[in-house]
């Protein structure tokens, strides 16, 4: 390994097959840049530049890579190099003509110097020209039905954190790659596509151990996270309300915790002065114990919304409000719904997790008959255990309600499986015994033929379309058929 100004950094042994090349600390990656270090190694069998050369070229940034054959007594007879290529080439690299050692035509330095400059350049303007982040998103899938709607729904998750997805990679296997989640050559190939498209997010679908995180995360330059990150930085962007900016922090803490198994060499064990205690603490450690508590302190802050919650809902317990709550799978269009039902204008958008607190409205029935409808944070499949408490208030809310909207986005091709989602997780609260209203959103998307078919197959729900009002008197009527019985109203909110 060879830098710019001809003087030898690393010596490196291989076998005949492979030379492992280890972490270059001392040329650290600059983003724009190159790595300012050549590689320059032997081939034994004559053999031309292979796969696995092109890929240490791109993966490490090196300014070119070297294969050099021999003659039977061992000298040079070929040399074969590339080097890499700007972020918007059709290749990530490119082969140089020049291949005898002794006569390179090519001024090598003014060549690399004046191709960085490119480089940067044209990375630069890449940046620049972007108006959002940008990602690749991977995952790996049982079946290609599964793959295919994992990934609509990622890209829209994708969309709602505000990140450009550049491309996809998926791969049908019984299980993932224990160290990588996809094959190690994958990787590769999805690793050198993200540098030559200037891309800033590896996003993997499914969850990353703390060993698969650090293990990608030495792979790659590129920033990594997973499905569950994603969502935790959607909620951090979405939460307004103080308990639930807590709640998030607390989740991302907790997320966080396992994977600070990176221990930091440059802050060695230190000992205390005359009299000194032993060990001091790694800045790992010291990491550690700031996040637990400050996951501690959150806690306690937590316990005492809850206490002033418990007090408001005993108020609203007395005056004997019955309470529907607004369910269904996230971006359904339930905030619009309850934008429609009561004539306020709480914050709706065709994003995924748009509103995450609770937002409650009152409405007034016939005969002076009130009720408090609320709405609430979307749900959405294999919903990480962490990440409930972060609108656990939401979930909370749900116990009390006498009556639950169930929301459903009919314009969805996968509203079958949405529906499953959330009865699953209705299961998991003890909730599914609640009294529920199916609602089918959104048909003013559908044709006669599909409303037809929903009709068919779930009689007992209403079909609306939350924009169109007219659309929503047979939703109304029903809501006051189940809440206030003929001759008598029911009682309400577990009251007796």
């Amino acid at each position: 390994m060879i830098d710019r100004n001809n003087t030898i950094q690393y010596v490196l042994v291989g076998t005949n097959k492979e030379v492992l090349i280890p972490k270059l600390h001392r040329f650290a990656l600059v983003p724009g840049k190159l790595r300012g270090l050549r590689l320059v190694h032997t081939h034994l069998y004559n053999e031309e530049l292979t796969d696995d050369d092109f890929t240490d070229l791109v993966l490490l940034r090196l300014d070119s890579v070297s294969a050099v054959t021999m003659d039977e007594n061992g000298n040079p007879l070929k040399m074969h190099s590339a080097h890499i290529m700007p972020p918007d080439a059709d290749k990530p690299y490119e082969v140089f003509t020049d291949k005898d050692p002794y006569d390179q035509k090519l001024d090598y330095l003014s060549f690399i110097k004046s191709l960085e400059e490119e480089v940067e350049s044209k990375t630069k303007q890449l940046h620049e020209t972007k108006l959002y982040e940008s990602a690749i998103l991977i995952g790996v899938y049982s079946n290609k039905y599964e793959a295919g709607e994992s990934m609509a729904e990622l890209r829209e998750l994708a969309a709602s954190a505000k990140i450009e997805v550049m491309d996809t990679f998926y791969q049908i296997k019984n299980k993932p790659n224990p160290k990588y989640i996809v094959g190690s050559g994958k990787l590769k190939e999805i690793v050198i596509k993200a540098l030559s498209s200037g891309v800033d997010y590896l996003i993997f679908d499914n969850q990353l151990s703390p060993a698969q995180s650090k293990a990608v995360a030495n792979f790659t330059e590129l920033k990594v996270i997973d499905r569950t990150q994603l969502i935790l930085d959607i909620f951090a962007a979405r939460a307004k309300s103080n308990e639930g900016k807590l709640r998030v922090e607390l989740a991302q803490l907790k997320h966080i915790l396992p994977k600070l198994s990176a221990r930091d060499d440059s802050l060695s064990r230190l000992t205390g002065g005359i009299g000194g205690r032993g060990p001091g603490e790694t800045k790992l450690e010291v990491d550690r114990r700031r996040i637990n508590d400050r996951i501690a302190f959150l806690n306690k802050k937590l316990k005492n919304i809850e206490k002033n919650r418990n007090v408001q809902k005993g108020k609203r317990l007395k005056n004997n409000l019955p309470i529907v709550s607004i369910i269904g799978y996230t971006n359904a269009g339930k905030s619009t719904l309850l934008n429609a039902l009561t004539k306020c204008d709480t914050y709706s958008d065709n994003l995924m997790f748009a509103t995450l607190d609770t937002s409650s409205k009152r409405i007034r029935f016939p005969r002076e008959r009130d009720v408090i409808i609320t709405d609430t944070v979307g749900f959405i499949r294999d919903l990480p255990a962490g990440l409930k408490g972060a609108f656990k208030s939401t979930l909370e809310e749900l116990d009390d309600s006498d009556l639950l909207l169930e929301v459903v986005d009919a314009s969805s091709y996968h509203y079958k499986q949405h529906i499953q989602s959330v009865s699953e997780i209705l299961n998991e609260l003890g909730l599914n015994e609640k009294r529920k209203i199916l609602v089918f959103n959104k048909i003013d998307k559908l044709s006669e033929d599909e409303i037809f078919e929903i009709e068919r197959e779930y009689p007992e729900a209403v079909l609306v379309s939350a924009i169109k009002k007219h659309s929503l008197d047979p939703l109304l009527k029903k809501i006051q058929s189940v809440l206030f019985q003929e001759g008598k109203e029911v009682l309400f909110s577990g009251q007796h």
